[in-house]
């Protein structure tokens, strides 16, 4: 009989989360993630098989806790543009405060990885779809709103994923906010 984990899963695998995001799969070790989740190598491959499902549990718990909550700051308000601005300040204080100066963990994950394991690709594309959704839906109620126009305002929600990894990679040479608020000023005046 399996002995009870003495452990809270979700703390655990933030810890992982953050060392994965920190230094990617590839560079992170076994024993520097056991020191991180205070588990033992016996408990972390017992509660989670191996580093690699360990890499997945954490990329779910990302997608479940700060992608979700980047797609409510787009979807919350009535106007559409609101909540677009909303979403892309959110992402410059980030950046410019230090907490995402690795930029973000899927798109670090998918420059890593996309080429090489199909099931992290397939979960980060999928997620990339569910942004590019809330993005649409926005742009819908803004144009119909008056708030931007038809063209190319509606259609533009994967020009926005796409600034949006833009601003992810860009986080990494560690921006200033006025660089950022003008990139993402100069994008959204095309809208």
């Amino acid at each position: 009989m399996a002995r009870p984990r003495n452990f809270d899963s979700n703390t655990v695998v933030d810890g992982a989360m953050h060392e994965f995001w920190r230094n990617g799969f590839n560079a992170t070790a076994v024993e520097r993630l056991c020191a991180v989740m205070e588990l033992s190598p016996g408990s972390l491959y017992g509660a989670f098989g191996g580093k690699r499902e360990l890499f997945i549990a954490a990329l779910d718990r990302y997608m479940d806790q700060i992608s979700s909550d980047a797609i409510r700051r787009i979807s919350a308000p009535a106007s559409g543009m609101e909540g677009i601005r909303a979403y892309f300040s959110n992402l410059i204080d980030a950046i410019a405060e230090g907490r995402r100066a690795r930029g973000c963990f899927l798109t670090n994950s998918l420059i890593e990885l996309g080429q090489s394991d199909p099931e992290v690709s397939s979960k980060i594309i999928a997620n990339l779809a569910r942004l590019d959704a809330a993005f649409a839906s926005a742009l819908t109620r803004a144009s119909a709103a008056g708030e931007i126009g038809d063209e190319p305002g509606v259609k533009a929600a994967g020009l926005l994923v796409c600034l949006v990894q833009g601003l992810n990679v860009l986080a990494n040479t560690k921006p200033n906010r006025a660089l950022l608020e003008s990139i993402v000023s100069s994008a959204l005046r095309a809208l």
